[in-house]
């Protein structure tokens, strides 16, 4: 039935031309031509009947001619969606990151992520400015939303960052809320810890927790992340905590390198009795 009626939609004129001539001719054999005219209106109401009464079938050759144009605009919109989008992201984490150079109280040089690496489950990444920027080892690395990693290498037109998400990366760190003292440490996945903080202290979700005033090797205040859940450890006197860092190491494209170098006398003295420590321990 849906391919007779395809058929009479395909050819719906030759069908109206066919069926007009046929009843022409069988009312010219009928004989008195002088009734043609009431015939010939009969006719033509008809056939403005049968056309208007065709008229709901659809055309499918007309359909299929329809879907393809929509499904072409639909590609071309959606690549405009996403193109908007990702301006829209871009502007948004440029403004951000002036704002951040606006306020900053450190110099602070821009500079974009060129490469990833990742060694012996040690996250790195590359970046486009080297000595020739004023860039040394030992500077940090930001975005606008938190601290990134430390410059551990450099070059004269490229630096190696050593991400947080690195098992041998300490942080000296606090809370922001409660001004408690710990270290963030890495133990794999998204998250960071916070440790060497006891039960007893005031801690809780959602408290910033931001770089602190101890750490000989990142300036202070540069925020870390959040405290995303406090876990008890049975037994233990201290609370695992863990930290949702601000900035997606996944995801890096600009960031900004702290243009600041520790105190290197505090640095060597901190070497120094660190040797002597390991020292003392290969003698027992």
């Amino acid at each position: 039935m849906q391919r007779f009626l395809n058929i009479i939609v395909r050819y719906k004129e030759i069908v109206a031309l066919v069926t007009l001539v046929v009843t022409s001719l069988s009312l010219i054999s009928m004989g008195d031509i002088s009734q043609m005219g009431g015939f010939r209106t009969i006719i033509i109401g008809s056939t403005g009947w049968l056309q208007e009464a065709f008229a709901w079938i659809p055309n499918p050759a007309a359909i299929r001619s329809e879907n393809q144009a929509l499904r072409d605009l639909n590609r071309q919109l959606s690549a405009e969606v996403i193109k908007m989008r990702k301006s829209l992201i871009e502007n948004q984490r440029l403004k951000n990151m002036l704002n951040l150079k606006d306020t900053s109280q450190l110099e602070l040089i821009s500079a974009e992520v060129i490469g990833k690496n990742s060694i012996q489950m040690r996250n790195y990444i590359t970046l486009n400015k080297g000595k020739s920027a004023g860039i040394h080892e030992g500077m940090s690395v930001r975005t606008d939303a938190g601290l990134v990693g430390t410059i551990i290498g450099v070059s004269s037109n490229y630096s190696f960052v050593e991400l947080l998400d690195n098992r041998n990366v300490k942080i000296s760190a606090k809370v922001l809320r409660t001004q408690i003292d710990g270290i963030i440490g890495w133990e794999g996945g998204e998250y960071l810890i916070l440790q060497n903080i006891p039960t007893s202290f005031d801690v809780k979700s959602g408290d910033v927790v931001i770089t602190s005033n101890y750490s000989n090797k990142y300036p202070q205040d540069v925020p870390i992340g959040k405290i995303l859940r406090v876990e008890k450890d049975p037994g233990s006197l201290f609370h695992k905590i863990i930290i949702e860092p601000f900035a997606q190491f996944n995801s890096l494209e600009q960031v900004f390198i702290i243009k600041y170098l520790p105190d290197p006398e505090r640095l060597k003295l901190i070497e120094s009795i660190e040797e002597r420590l390991m020292e003392r321990k290969k003698s027992r």
